[in-house]
């Protein structure tokens, strides 16, 4: 099939004839104890499992040798399927509560893993005749993920609010950046490679907030909160270059908002 006969041919979406609603499937097990004054220890254990989750397919993928579509009328024949699934598996350890006699809030660690064989019904597979390197890491797995929330105060004149995110980096995929399945999509993978083989930096994010109230007079209070988001101002790369044939392959082409500050002012009476 000539390029101007691909190019005129329409293309089609369509809901495969044994679509089901997808569900999933959670379970889960944890202790608690109180270790010393108002701070409790917690560890968990969550599994999940998503059965008949939505994907995508093209039903008029080029077969090989000759890479020619079944129907040659017909470009892309997209057809949602709820054929695909999900697991995962976490462990959180955690501290909340009076935790010393400066903070109070949480402090969790999670070790956690979710595989699965789709993006949604929205994406194209790399090969839809080949479903076999799906199976992989989701767009939004990160093995660790430490947490602490809460709020420090030393005076009653000073109390600073406290988000520390640091988790490790998502996973992308490893392209060849051409079309040698003919399908329409660059998003052909070397020979073996998996869905989402390359994983990208960690992320580490501060946010802070530092509050006062006043007494101006009788029943009038004043409030002054300053708001720092990223406070260190780190850059978090995001949106990696998996493609081989890119000049800017491993390189990042974006990043999360840099520091931000923010003034509050409020009045009761």
């Amino acid at each position: 099939m000539g390029a101007t006969e691909l190019a005129e041919a329409p293309n089609l979406v369509r809901l495969a004839g044994d679509l089901r609603a997808p569900y999933l499937v959670q379970y889960s097990a944890g202790i608690n104890r109180q270790v010393w004054g108002r701070t409790t220890l917690s560890v968990s254990w969550t599994g999940l499992r998503g059965v008949k989750q939505f994907r995508a397919r093209d039903w008029n993928a080029p077969t090989p040798p000759e890479f020619r579509r079944p129907d040659p009328g017909l470009a892309t024949v997209r057809v949602i399927e709820s054929s695909a699934r999900l697991s995962a598996q976490s462990l959180e350890a955690g501290l909340r509560g009076s935790i010393t006699r400066f903070f109070e809030g949480a402090v969790l660690h999670t070790l956690g893993r979710t595989f699965n064989d789709t993006r949604g019904p929205l994406a194209l597979p790399a090969n839809s005749l080949d479903l076999s390197g799906e199976w992989s890491r989701a767009d939004f797995d990160r093995r660790h993920r430490f947490h602490v929330v809460g709020k420090a105060k030393a005076a009653s004149w000073f109390e600073l609010g406290v988000v520390l995110r640091l988790e490790s980096g998502t996973p992308y995929d490893l392209l060849t950046g051409r079309d040698e399945n003919r399908d329409g999509l660059t998003r052909d993978r070397p020979p073996g490679v998996r869905r989402n083989s390359l994983e990208g930096p960690g992320l580490a994010v501060l946010d802070l907030r530092w509050s006062r109230e006043w007494e101006a007079a009788d029943k009038v209070k004043i409030g002054v909160t300053v708001d720092a988001f990223n406070a260190l101002n780190r850059v978090n790369y995001t949106r990696l270059v998996g493609n081989l044939s890119s000049p800017f392959f491993g390189q990042p082409v974006g990043a999360r908002p840099a520091r931000r500050m923010q003034l509050g002012l409020s009045v009761e009476f």
